[in-house]
């Protein structure tokens, strides 16, 4: 019997059913949301299957029985009680950008109510919503569903202000129907991205039911790993065939690469991406599919301005406030990296704080790159095929002066309108080198004596690094030594070596590099040549 086909960029249930494709039955969970308030508000990432969440209300309020055979609602419901006119609001199908979001939403409604005999005098986009929804609930209350709610204001962030304040007036007035009309809608969910603070284009929708922590519905969108191993067991299978190991371990892997989102920090509730899951099974290959989808410069060049490590993106503790709302009038945000799926919450503290970092490998590898780019000031794709693979060649092959000669370039052509140069500064610099390389890099690692700046990790050799500035080489290399950062990596079957660097603030160079390599007799210095 041949294996379910893949749901590769299939948005509807009633796509899913017809075509046998692998369907994850969040059903029960789906009809948990529908017992709740009158107006469901859920924040979640790109492609975390968000309009998938709302087809799937839409066909259950649709009545369409036949869709969810097999199903836990399938026998769950009465269908016919359950059932109730339902409106869509999908700003991907709304054209904005070359005409004016007023006008967009004017031929939108004029297409919904041309299927129901409506006509307008006036065509004012709120009015024509406002009278299409009392005119389809005047016998039974309805249900809206909004998609990508915010998509018109965040496309024009940073790009165009007067498109920008537009489009907030005409949404603000969108949805403040919504209140007034409260007695026409049964239920509405509202999907998103971002919550926007400040300029709250849903600040006149007071009763909002905010979702996206909220403990019962964690798991709603997004594979955990019980959801993987049940619904995917074949494809697990086939690739622990193709990867010639065993299923635990490539269980493993896929783990390391894709799962980690939480919205409350308990581990049993992390979930997989979706998009990358059903792509990696598509391809059987480790590739950035969810990172891919979307460029976060914006964010980025915010934690290079900001001078954020990524050894702090890693280990953020954050009030919950925070996490509310994103000011998008500051191009970075913690919020912001949060609510995008670039950080996700590691736990919650009793104090309703939380620890955030990077929900897996995927995100924390692709995020480093584009860091590193915007450091160097190239081309991410141009930085990742050159740089990054050169360096990973040169750390394999022992090549240690011609990493460094990789390492300067890289260190001269960081831009000159960021002043703070501290140890951290330049620290960040390697550290971000090193992990677009894809090795194993660890920084700020925690030892009895203390912490040692980075750790590279290669399949033969381990090498330890540490920075001073304004200082000597030969002070960073008595530092590792006298602290202890190597004894544990003694026991390990890999070439050692350690290295330290001084870089000269003032000409914001690297002056000084001493690496020496442990031996059975102790170490020995390893000579480095490098032109400054």
């Amino acid at each position: 019997m041949a294996k379910k086909r893949l749901g590769i960029g299939v948005q509807t249930i009633k796509d899913f059913s017809e075509e046998s494709r692998i369907y994850v039955d969040k059903t029960e969970k789906i009809y948990e949301l529908m017992q709740f308030g009158k107006h469901n508000f859920i924040l979640r990432p790109r492609r975390f299957g968000k309009s998938l969440l709302l087809d799937t209300l839409g066909a259950i309020y649709d009545g369409k029985k036949e869709q969810f055979e097999g199903m836990w609602i399938y026998n769950k419901i009465d269908w016919e009680k359950e059932k109730r006119p339902t409106l869509r609001i999908d700003f991907t199908l709304i054209e904005y950008h070359a005409c004016s979001l007023e006008k967009g939403l004017q031929d939108y409604f004029e297409s919904i109510a041309e299927d129901l005999g409506l006509h307008f005098e006036d065509t004012s986009a709120h009015n024509m919503f406002k009278k299409i929804i009392e005119y389809m609930g005047k016998t039974k209350s309805i249900v809206i569903l909004i998609d990508e709610y915010e998509m018109p204001v965040t496309d024009f962030v940073g790009k165009n202000e007067t498109k920008l304040q537009e489009n907030i007036d005409s949404l603000k007035k969108l949805y403040g129907v919504m209140k007034g009309a409260s007695h026409a809608i049964h239920r509405s969910y509202i999907t998103g991205v971002t919550k926007i603070g400040k300029i709250s284009i849903l600040s006149d929708l007071n009763m909002l039911n905010d979702l996206t922590l909220h403990e019962s519905f964690t798991t709603l969108l997004g594979y955990t790993e019980v959801e993987l191993r049940l619904y995917y067991a074949e494809y697990i299978t086939e690739a622990a065939q193709r990867f010639h190991c065993s299923e635990a371990e490539i269980l493993t892997k896929i783990k390391q690469h894709y799962n980690g989102y939480s919205w409350d920090g308990i581990a049993e509730n992390k979930v997989y991406n979706p998009f990358s899951i059903v792509n990696f099974f598509q391809n059987f290959k480790f590739r950035d599919y969810w990172f891919g989808t979307g460029t976060p410069t914006v964010l980025v060049r915010g934690a290079r301005q900001e001078q954020i490590t990524l050894n702090d993106l890693d280990h953020l503790e954050v009030s919950g406030n925070l996490l509310e709302n994103a000011n998008l009038t500051r191009f970075y945000s913690i919020s912001l990296l949060f609510q995008a799926g670039y950080l996700t919450i590691k736990k919650v503290f009793e104090d309703d704080t939380f620890l955030l970092g990077f929900p897996n490998q995927e995100v924390r590898n692709a995020f480093s790159s584009y860091l590193l780019a915007e450091y160097v000031q190239k081309d991410w794709s141009n930085t990742d095929t050159t740089i990054a693979h050169k360096l990973r060649r040169c750390l394999e092959k022992e090549e240690i002066s011609a990493a460094f000669q990789i390492f300067i370039p890289v260190i001269q052509s960081t831009g000159y309108d960021i002043t703070k140069h501290t140890e951290g500064y330049f620290h960040t610099i390697m550290h971000v080198l090193m992990y677009s390389t894809n090795v194993c890099v660890f920084s700020e690692l925690q030892s009895l004596q203390g912490r040692l700046d980075t750790v590279a990790i290669t399949s033969k050799t381990v090498y330890i690094f540490e920075f001073k500035i304004n200082s000597t080489a030969e002070i960073a290399l008595e530092q590792i030594k006298a602290q202890g950062y190597d004894q544990r990596f003694r026991l390990v079957e890999k070439n050692l070596y350690l290295i330290g660097v001084n870089f000269l603030t003032k000409d914001k160079k690297i002056t000084e590099i001493q690496v020496q390599k442990w031996t059975e007799t102790g170490y020995e210095d390893v000579p480095v040549v490098f032109e400054m």
